[in-house]
């Protein structure tokens, strides 16, 4: 595919880390972006996928990720359109206002668009799609090559088979729903936005790529960080398809497996600080196609990553078969270490008090997607310019770009699983492959410091009942988030009734200070009616009667639950503007004698202010929807730079 060494003077430049493609993370560099204005055709209610099915017109078998190889079937879903084909802009969701498409926010719609291939028998083609709320298939010259379900996951499909040399055509079937048994984070399902749910997020609203590989091609990489010995371990695994097609279908597979990872390697070049490359050799790979390597932090100079030195350190993957490149993939990582101590939340060994905003990923004119990749930029420093060191993603997983512009910026961030709202054997399903598939795309950014699984019992009431299946998965997507990244503390339900977790997390918008320092008080003495006094009943007065503005509920479900040296985190307070406060002050006086109140207790590890800029009714933020600030900025980061006193 490649030969000779890596151009490494631009890579990772200062400030740009290959900043034009949509996931800098895992980036190759020949790559055909197709984002921009796609055909687009509503397709009659009640239309079923062809192809990929267990029968003719099913769609029983998608399923998150669900990636099969093409079928002979032709395929145009518009042949069978009762309306007439538009034009959309692709990320835009489907009905906001930047995709040109007003539509509802479910239905079944065709995305379609051509692409130009170049004659190089040698080469594969693999299509990415960063995320497509809900359902989606892929067509490729009118053959079905792959199924996934999940509004929030990345997925990919090699396309190669299905391609030819010259123009190509792709389309992109969608289906979504207001199901409440689809993860949807704060989109309504109902017709309309109420309270604090939003319109909703149809079809794609992440870049669309395809990506040039060689024959044989990685499919991820991992790098474990042990500072005990101040040593990087790496990981890098191989294509399920390359690998069984390297290996060979006949003899003994063991002994084909071994001659087809004596044909392969794997070389990794970092680096240095004075801008020389330093070069490994993995060993491997191993019988399941995995490549593994490991070096000193020294490698790369030593420098750790933290929001005052965002310190990035680029690392190129290239699998070689002898002098051939077969496929080449820059990354870049983080060195750093979270921990939890004595209450305290740490990184690289030092107390950080988490100094949070609440961010929900909404944008003007484009819902869930952001109009140009400056304007994410402008969110991430404005927050900074008011002294938040980092934010709360709340019910929605951002792009790999976003998080790549975290990682840049040294701005910290929660990873958290949009909701669903009715429990079933589906949702749980559809949870636990979007949880896996998340965690293994973006375990690379250093930026992202916690996981955050459920909020406020959001669709899973059924924890209220000791032994409910609810409740084992609740446990189990707990235990679950700790065994695939061990390295990030977890909070299981945030805000209230928590059954584990790493961090303890509460919610109040309590309507004046004196009732907030009540509830500081009253935890400090450890006191029952705030940490044991779940009871049905109260849960049901307290959203019926809307006690929100007045109480908080209970921290834990179970009575015999305690703290036992685990950190509180004040993950949502405030919402001047949206929840109901006492008295005439100005946002930024309440702001300021809440968030003092709150770290003078010397209950908390950090706080989350709700929110930093207005979204649908609520017009809470201290930003406007359009970003233009509500309170001085500069009032804003002296309150975030206040220091408790110690010795209070």
């Amino acid at each position: 595919m490649m030969n000779g060494d890596p151009d490494l003077s631009d890579t990772h430049r200062q400030g740009a880390l290959y900043a034009d493609h949509p996931d800098p993370s895992w980036a190759r560099r020949s790559w055909i972006p197709l984002d921009g204005t796609w055909d687009f055709s509503r397709l009659p209610r009640g239309w079923k996928y062809r192809g990929l099915g267990t029968g003719e017109n099913s769609s029983a078998d998608i399923r998150p990720g669900n990636d099969r190889g093409a079928t002979s079937e032709n395929h145009d879903a518009r042949e069978r359109c009762e309306h007439h084909t538009e034009k959309i802009q692709v990320p835009f969701p489907v009905g906001s206002e930047l995709s040109g498409v007003k539509s509802k926010d479910r239905g079944c719609w065709s995305y379609s668009r051509s692409f130009t291939l170049p004659d190089k028998p040698d080469s594969r083609w693999i299509l990415h799609v960063g995320a497509c709320d809900y359902e989606a298939r892929v067509y490729v010259n009118g053959l079905a090559l792959s199924g996934h379900r999940g509004g929030y996951s990345s997925f990919s499909v090699d396309i190669s088979d299905a391609c030819k040399v010259g123009d190509n055509s792709l389309e992109i079937v969608v289906r979504d729903s207001r199901s409440p048994f689809q993860l949807r984070g704060k989109q309504s399902f109902l017709p309309v936005p109420f309270l604090v749910w939003y319109s909703g997020c149809s079809g794609i609203w992440q870049s669309v790529w395809i990506e040039e590989t060689g024959g044989s091609r990685l499919a991820g990489a991992r790098l474990d960080q042990d500072f005990a010995l101040s040593r990087v371990r790496g990981r890098a695994w191989l294509d399920s398809g390359t690998w069984n097609a390297e290996s060979g279908l006949g003899g003994r597979r063991d002994d084909a497996r071994r001659a087809a990872g004596s044909r392969l390697c794997l070389e990794i070049i970092l680096r240095s600080p004075d801008g020389s490359a330093t070069r490994l050799r993995a060993a491997g790979p191993d019988r399941e196609g995995v490549f593994s390597f490991e070096f000193g932090f020294d490698a790369v100079g030593g420098a750790l990553w933290s929001p005052e030195n965002p310190v990035l350190h680029p690392i190129i993957y290239r699998l070689l078969r002898g002098s051939e490149v077969l496929d080449q993939v820059e990354s870049y990582f983080g060195l750093r270490k979270i921990g939890l101590r004595e209450g305290d939340f740490l990184l690289n060994d030092r107390p950080l008090l988490l100094r949070l905003v609440l961010i929900q990923g909404y944008y003007p004119g484009g819902s869930y997607a952001a109009p140009d990749k400056a304007l994410m930029e402008q969110d991430i420093l404005a927050a900074k310019a008011m002294g938040f060191n980092g934010a709360r993603i709340h019910q929605k997983v951002e792009s790999p770009y976003f998080q790549y512009l975290c990682d840049k910026l040294g701005f910290l961030t929660s990873c958290e699983m949009p909701s669903f709202y009715l429990p079933s054997r589906r949702a749980f399903g559809d949870y636990e492959a979007e949880l896996r598939s998340i965690i293994a795309r973006d375990m690379a950014h250093p930026s992202c410091v916690l996981r955050i699984l459920f909020n406020e019992t959001w669709g899973i009431w059924g924890i209220y009942r000791r032994g409910s299946k609810t409740r084992r998965f609740v446990l189990g997507m707990t235990a679950l988030a700790r065994a695939l990244d061990p390295t990030r503390p977890v909070i299981d339900n945030s805000g209230w009734e928590h059954l584990g977790g790493d961090i303890l997390d509460i919610h109040h918008y309590l309507k004046n200070p004196s009732l907030a320092r009540a509830l500081y008080e009253a935890l400090k003495r450890r006191d029952p009616a705030v940490l044991q006094d779940f009871s049905i009943p109260k849960v049901l007065a307290f959203n019926l009667f809307y006690q929100v503005a007045a109480k908080t509920r209970s921290l834990f479900l179970d009575r015999d639950a305690r703290i036992d040296g685990r950190p509180l985190l004040l993950s949502e307070y405030g919402g001047f503007g949206w929840y109901r406060s006492e008295g005439n002050a100005e946002a930024t006086e309440l702001i300021g004698e809440y968030t003092k109140d709150a770290l003078d207790s010397g209950l908390f590890c950090g706080y989350c202010y709700t929110q930093l800029y207005d979204v649908g009714s609520e017009t809470n933020g201290l930003l406007a929807a359009d970003r233009k600030p509500k309170v001085d900025m500069g009032a804003m980061r002296e309150i975030n730079g206040y220091e408790p006193d110690s010795d209070k």
